[in-house]
């Protein structure tokens, strides 16, 4: 995501307010946010690739919703596989 001129810490706001709207989602698992001045990379988790995909159209809405609110620019939305983590209890 470009996020232009907006201060850093704007990424912990989007952030936030992502992952209340997604815990909701039967399926989701959670998110990782990685930010820099001018550019944030947002990573969401799911169960299944399958539930991922069931619940697209609402979490590209609810994107494009908070995108706009917030002055950032969505430049790409892949899908990857997990192939190897290992995180601990990371949580902040």
């Amino acid at each position: 995501m470009k996020t232009g001129e907006e201060p850093i810490a704007n990424a912990t706001i989007v952030a936030e307010e992502m992952h209340t709207w997604l815990r909701q989602i039967d399926g989701f698992e959670g998110m990782i946010v990685l930010s820099r001045p001018g550019s944030s990379i947002g990573l969401t988790f799911w169960v299944s690739r399958e539930v991922a995909e069931k619940h697209r159209p609402a979490r590209m809405e609810f994107l494009d919703r908070i995108a706009s609110v917030a002055g950032i620019e969505v430049e790409e939305i892949l899908d990857h596989d997990i192939m190897f983590a290992a995180l601990g209890a990371l949580q902040t």
